[in-house]
């Protein structure tokens, strides 16, 4: 919902005040962060839910190698943002911190998910939607590099080849809804329907 708040803002932009230039920094940028706060505390409910045991040497590898990918992509996007960036000033500061906290977020969430991932396996009707949900984060988190590296070196005639990707990572999140719906949450109601009759 958040995430629709912050499309919906865009296309205000776009259609509304006829803003055809994406801008850098905007009142859709914080409803896309709120986004990520929900992603967050669905993620951490779902680690507790599982339960993932730390002490797992299975656990601990996932956790070291997705923290390995997930810095060095880090250090990789913020650094090529930088030097991308057409800073000019003070004014500049808030657009450059959006374009780095898009890539930070992304990554942060994805640590979890893979170690949700690898933990539900062998569960056929969980492990589905979390591998679409998986999938649909690593999606976002290549958009989003590629949208804030273009956004920040200026090559808007590239938003629309990213905008292809953040449209494939909505369909991929809507699949694993879907999926989950289709066969754990409807599974569940059948399930306590039985058990009041």
């Amino acid at each position: 919902i958040s995430w629709l708040c912050a499309d919906i803002v865009l296309t205000y932009y776009y259609f509304g005040l006829g803003i055809k230039e994406h801008p850098v920094a905007s009142i859709a940028d914080a409803f896309w962060f709120l986004g990520y706060g929900f992603l967050s505390a669905h993620l951490v409910m779902a680690l507790k839910a599982i339960p993932v045991r730390f002490d797992n040497i299975k656990n601990r590898i996932v956790i070291i190698i997705s923290s390995i990918v997930s810095v060095s992509f880090l250090i990789y996007s913020i650094t090529r943002t930088l030097i991308s960036f057409d800073f000019h000033g003070l004014s500049d500061t808030v657009p450059l911190f959006v374009n780095i906290t898009y890539p930070m977020l992304d990554l942060i969430l994805i640590v979890p998910a893979v170690l949700v991932l690898v933990n539900l396996r062998k569960d056929y009707e969980l492990s589905v939607p979390w591998f679409l949900t998986s999938l649909s984060l690593l999606v976002n988190a290549i958009a989003d590099d590629g949208f804030a590296n273009d956004v920040a070196s200026g090559n808007s005639h590239n938003l629309l080849f990213w905008d292809l990707f953040f449209i494939t990572d909505y369909l991929i999140m809507a699949a694993a809804l879907f999926w989950f719906n289709r066969f754990h949450i409807s599974n569940e109601i059948k399930k306590s329907s039985k058990i009041k009759l």
